[in-house]
Formats: C-alpha cells, sequence, structure tokens
C-alpha cells in the first residue's frame, strides 16, 4: 500500500463502448471517494481492469491486462471486473485479486474498499450521481460514452453477453440527461449515447419513453453539441425514429449489425430479420437522412456456413454498400448454443472468408472517404496523433488537421474542408462555409 493519503487506483478497459462509459463512471467514484487516479502504465495500490468476453481475443486481451497489472506491482489489489470477469471469475480470483462481476458493479468502491480495510463515510460523495460528474476521474474521453441500456433478452445462439450482462435494463431518463449535461459542462462537444441492446430502451417499463424519446429528451433538455447513437439492432429500430434526424446535432450516422447477408445462416443464429427486412430498413433510413452513413458488423465462419452461404451473402453486403464494417471470424464460446452446432467451419476457411469480407469492408470505406472529398464538414477533435490533430465529422469520417491551427481554433465543434486521403481519413483545412449535405451513391 502507498504511503500516501489517497490510495492510487488505475483503470483500463477492453471491449465495447458501454465498458467504456462504466470505467469513466468508476473513476469518478473512486475519486469522489478520495483514490488518486492515476495512468495504468504507473506504479498503483489498486489495479481495475474492466474485462471483455465477446471472443476468445477478447477473453486473452483480459488476461494479459490482469498479468500486467500484477506484474507492475505484486503487491497492488488487482480488480478483475466487466463480461470475461462475470463468466469466468472464480478461475481468477486469488490472493490479491479481487473479482467483481456485473451484477455488482454498482458496488465496486464498497467491495475495493472492504479488501483494503478503508471505511466507508456514513454519506459518501461517490454515491451522489450529480457530485461524482462534477469531478474527474481522468477517464474520460473526447468524445465520450454515457451508457443508457444494459443488458440483452435476444439471446442469439452465438452471443454469450447475456449471461454476462443478464437482462434488458434501462437508465433513468434524468440520469441520462444529468450524464449528458454534466459532460457538455466538462466542454465535451459531443456525446454518445450507447447501451448493450440500445434499441431496446424502455421495453417492459411503462414509466420510460422508447430509444426515440429517450434521444428527444436528451436533445431537449440538454445544451449537447452533437449526439451520436452508438449501434441500434435492426430488430428493434423503429422508422418513427427517423424524424429525429431533422435535427442537425444528431450525427446522421448509423451503426446496424447485419452479422450475416445468408438467410439460412440468420435462421441458426436467430436473429429477428430476414436479408430483404434489413435492406428495406437501410434503404429507408438513407432515403429519410440525406448523407447518413452505414455501417454493420459480420460474423463469418458461423457452424454451417457453408460456400453457397458466405457466397450469398457476400453478394448482399457487397449490393447493400456498407461505408464501414466490422467482420469478426466466429468465436465459439462455452455456453451458447451455437457452440453445439455440428459442422463447426475449420480456422483457415473463416481466415479466408474474413480476408475477403475485410476487403470489402475497405473498399466501403474508400467509397466513405472519395464521397466527402471536397466537402465542407463539421469536425470533433478528439487527441494529437504523431504531430495532427485528429477528429470525426458527424458521418464517422476519420479527418486530420495541422496541430498549429487546431490549438488556436480549440477543440471544439468547428467546420473543415476535407481536402485529400491522408492516413485512415481525410486531411483538413479551415474554410467558414456552411456544412454541405453528402449524397449516398
Amino acid at each position: 500500500m502507498s504511503t500516501q493519503t489517497s490510495p492510487r487506483i488505475a483503470f483500463t478497459t477492453l471491449g465495447c463502448k458501454v465498458n467504456q462509459s462504466e470505467t469513466d463512471l468508476l473513476a469518478r467514484q473512486f475519486a469522489a471517494a478520495g483514490y488518486d487516479c492515476v495512468s495504468f502504465e504507473e506504479n498503483a495500490d489498486v489495479y481495475v481492469v474492466n474485462t471483455c468476453t465477446v471472443t476468445h481475443v477478447a477473453d486473452k486481451k483480459s488476461r494479459q491486462m490482469l498479468s500486467q497489472a500484477r506484474r507492475a506491482n505484486p503487491e497492488a489489489l488487482v480488480v478483475a471486473t466487466g463480461c470475461y470477469a462475470s463468466i469466468v471469475g472464480h478461475q481468477l480470483a486469488g490472493d490479491r485479486t479481487l473479482v467483481i462481476r456485473n451484477r455488482d458493479k454498482d458496488h465496486v468502491v464498497e467491495l475495493v474498499g472492504g479488501s483494503l480495510g478503508r471505511a466507508i463515510a456514513d454519506t459518501p460523495t461517490w454515491t451522489d450521481l450529480e457530485k461524482c460528474l462534477t469531478i474527474s476521474g481522468g477517464q474520460e474521453r473526447a468524445r465520450p460514452m454515457v451508457k443508457a441500456q444494459d443488458g440483452c433478452d435476444s439471446h442469439c445462439t452465438y452471443c454469450i453477453i447475456p449471461r454476462a450482462r443478464g437482462r434488458s435494463r434501462s437508465v433513468p431518463v434524468d440520469d441520462v440527461v444529468l450524464r449528458v449535461q454534466a459532460l457538455v459542462d466538462e466542454g465535451h462537444s459531443e456525446v454518445v449515447i450507447t447501451g448493450v441492446d440500445l434499441g431496446s430502451y424502455g421495453q417492459g417499463d411503462s414509466g420510460l419513453p422508447d430509444l426515440g424519446g429517450l434521444l428527444q429528451e436528451v436533445l431537449d433538455r440538454t445544451s449537447v453539441q452533437r449526439l451520436r447513437v452508438s449501434s441500434v439492432e435492426p430488430g428493434d429500430f423503429d422508422a418513427a425514429w427517423l424524424s429525429l434526424w431533422q435535427n442537425p446535432r444528431l450525427c446522421r450516422h448509423l451503426h446496424i449489425p447485419l452479422q450475416s447477408g445468408s438467410l439460412t445462416v440468420l435462421e441458426r443464429m436467430e436473429r429477428s430479420y430476414t436479408p430483404e427486412q434489413f435492406a428495406g430498413m437501410v434503404a429507408q433510413c438513407r432515403s429519410s437522412i440525406p448523407g447518413l452513413t452505414v455501417t454493420t458488423d459480420v460474423i463469418t465462419g458461423f457452424p454451417g456456413e457453408t460456400n453457397q452461404e458466405f457466397g450469398d451473402g457476400l453478394q448482399f453486403i457487397h449490393a447493400l454498400h456498407f461505408d464501414g464494417m466490422h467482420v469478426f471470424k466466429y468465436s465459439r464460446r462455452s455456453g451458447t448454443r451455437a457452440a453445439h452446432l455440428p459442422d463447426q467451419v475449420p480456422e483457415p476457411v473463416k481466415a479466408e472468408r474474413s480476408r475477403v469480407l475485410r476487403q470489402e469492408a475497405l473498399a466501403g470505406v474508400n467509397r466513405l472517404l472519395a464521397r466527402h472529398e471536397g466537402v465542407t464538414a463539421t469536425i470533433a477533435w478528439e487527441s494529437d496523433d504523431g504531430g495532427a490533430w485528429r477528429g470525426l465529422s458527424d458521418t464517422n469520417v476519420r479527418v486530420y488537421g495541422s496541430a498549429e491551427i487546431t490549438r488556436q481554433s480549440g477543440l471544439g465543434l468547428c467546420k473543415r474542408v476535407l481536402t485529400s486521403p491522408f492516413r485512415d481519413g481525410l486531411w483538413s483545412e479551415p474554410q467558414g462555409a456552411d456544412i454541405m449535405l453528402v449524397p449516398v451513391s
């Protein structure tokens, strides 16, 4: 234990935007409880690893970060929380290792304090959300995440997350609004609303609106300059929400997970839509929101996926002209129904199919960039990246600009002309013109 009055605590996060949002709030709570929040690379008395288990690769990375923390300070308390810890917690527990499952995440400060022998005040500041949000824990990002929903009731055959996260539940509207406005007050120009199954927001709770109603509340009750929706499942999407995008503060980017373009694969996955329904929804979104960027997730090598099914899926994906795509090789997760399906696809086949899909994904990004060359866009700047500032347009285009010019103009939203390809995005130059809507090709 550090001889300093305040124990030093460090955090690292793996996986999804929900984990990122949770780590930010945890860090604020610990700071409010009197801890000194430091970088994960520094010596600390407590290391908190917010783990992920969406694939076997995520499991491996989670174990590596836990080992890194233990090596950094063998006497420190290492806290394993998040989805991997929730699934295999008993395997991680040991001397100076505290396992806190997702269901107990609201009590992390208490549990860590108990392990350190720290007394809990009768009215601790860290339990007051409004007060906590005024204290920085050093984990907030330039474009911070706010969790509005947790858990999932869908139980797709390949997915372990419902076991790790539990049933779907929604954060009260007032709490979401409070968190968003607190981030605005800190100077953040863009906030991302996120959830495990965000489109199910409010379902089963008559006292809450649906996701569209939540977004309207945030737009009406906060001064956030730009609001981004992280991901919405196609089975949850309501066309009535599309009118919200008439408000220019809502980012023209929708991430809608497809998972497969093959009807028979979707059926084995137990997804709640057909390729035709998915295509119709995307077409409706694009026709309703000028300049919309649509990105997706795809899993390849699902059990039983034949060459014909892969070819059909690839043809469907090509026809939809996605503007970006996360490609995942199917990962066999113990405890899921897909793990017991016959005809598991060999790893070399998965790897080749993944390579082909990644080429298609790159083609989509290149189309997106080409469509934006010469366009004036509004940019939210994030960080200095090797001498050039890195940011994002509302249509999810990665943008770079002169560090000197960006420092002079500040880190709020600003207009830039997107001029030419640079790294994984477009270079930009200052210009005061109004933003131009970008048509979808």
